[in-house]
């Protein structure tokens, strides 16, 4: 009931006691649209000191408050010698008996369960408000039996508030019973509409799986031949420097095969050793543009000659670099001639500073470099590259990559073939 639906009855006072500024502003706009005099307090204490300024007809009080809660409100209200009659709602959740108990004891009228709706609550409002007084302190008490937590519970209230109380736990159960049936409805609906949309939905991804799974294939096909392809030119590379170094045929092959089973020794994962093996493959790519006859020479190399073999390093990172391997190949290529105290070239590099890749080349090429011949020399055998790589691990050559490549071959029969 609005305002306009009433204008010659005199307005009916309501005190408030809410300690939630959103919730006490929305029932005060409930109950002011309806044409009552609201004031509102912002908890039990305050409520209690307006009392006597207010006067009012109907006392609606949270429970739970600072300072002052609305059963100490209700029972204060009780007390008050000429107010003791003002009606009282609680305003509660029902979650358990003891608050039944306690809102009854401290002689509150009714109880509305939050969330409330607005219908029911003008409902209440008006139904106290035509009654008149509280009956819970004039009215004769009668004693009511309960249990609580195990414990045997006598309270007197008197037979009204019970019946307001039951009357209103009822009304509470209709109207969310209501409310229940409405959106199990709408629940249905939204249901039914839901499984027609996932049905259509299903038809669109079937198809969409389909032509997925289809996608999925022809890339790895697309991948596999690319890896092929890179496989193959990488080994078209190495075979073109063999053929202008027919002395030291094989030795791109092995030392890319010495290079993965140490990498797979200091365990490597799958892709790391087909990198390695792509920079096994590589890493003498620069000796292209060595002449022939300095790669092949017998006798020692001059000064000038040397310096040429060690440009191969920087030429074939030159040469590679513009190419997005997934590995650091072009980095490998460049550094494999680096040593750990900085005597190696062309950089000079000491430490960390080179490449994990590359640490892992540099023992790989010394151990194939010594067993293997050499025009200019014959070959050396196993013993003495593993005693090179040994004598000087942790100063030249990198103490991981040694360890696993002296264990090859001692502990798990690894052969240069």
């Amino acid at each position: 009931m609005t305002r306009k639906d009433k204008p010659n009855t005199p307005e009916k006072r309501i005190l408030i006691a809410e300690d939630s500024r959103s919730q006490s502003a929305m029932l005060s706009d409930i109950l002011t649209d309806s044409g009552y005099a609201v004031t509102a307090a912002k908890d039990g204490l305050e409520g209690l000191q307006r009392l006597p300024e207010v006067r009012p007809d109907l006392v609606i009080s949270d429970v739970w408050m600072p300072r002052m809660n609305g059963y100490e409100f209700c029972e204060s209200i009780r007390q008050d010698e000429g107010l003791g009659d003002t009606p009282v709602i609680l305003l509660t959740s029902l979650s358990n008996i003891r608050d039944i108990i306690r809102g009854l004891e401290a002689g509150a009228d009714y109880f509305i369960t939050k969330p409330y709706s607005e219908e029911l609550l003008l409902s209440t409002v008006e139904s106290i408000l035509s009654s008149g007084q509280s009956q819970s302190r004039n009215d004769p008490k009668v004693s009511v039996e309960t249990e609580l937590e195990g414990v045997a519970l006598n309270i007197l209230v008197s037979p009204q508030t019970v019946f307001n109380f039951f009357r209103t736990t009822y009304e509470n159960l209709l109207h969310d019973n209501h409310q229940l049936g409405r959106a199990k409805l709408d629940l249905k609906k939204l249901n039914d509409h839901l499984e027609e949309k996932v049905k259509e939905k299903t038809r669109g991804l079937e198809e969409e799986i389909v032509e997925r799974k289809k996608a999925e294939t022809a890339l790895k096909e697309s991948f596999e031949n690319l890896r092929s392809t890179l496989d193959g030119t990488v080994r078209a590379l190495a075979t073109t420097i063999e053929m202008r170094d027919p002395y030291t045929a094989g030795h791109q092959r092995r030392v890319s095969e010495l290079a993965c089973a140490i990498a797979k020794e200091m365990g490597g994962s799958a892709e790391d050793i087909k990198g390695m093996e792509v920079m096994g493959f590589l890493h003498d790519i620069g000796k292209i543009v060595v002449p022939a006859e300095i790669l092949s020479k017998p006798g020692k190399l001059n000064d000038l000659e040397f310096n040429m073999i060690k440009a191969h390093s920087q030429a074939g990172h030159n040469i590679l670099k513009g190419i997005e391997f997934p590995w650091p190949v072009s980095a490998a290529v460049l550094q494999h001639h680096e040593r750990l105290n900085g005597s190696g070239y062309p950089g000079g590099l000491k430490g960390p500073e080179i490449a994990h890749e590359a640490r892992i080349i540099a023992v790989a090429d010394v151990v194939e470099s010594m067993a293997s011949h050499r025009p200019y020399r014959p070959a050396l055998g196993i013993e003495a590259a593993l005693g090179e790589v040994t004598q000087h691990k942790g100063t030249l050559y990198d103490p991981d990559a040694v360890d696993a490549c002296v264990n090859l071959f001692t502990v798990r029969g690894f052969v240069l073939t």
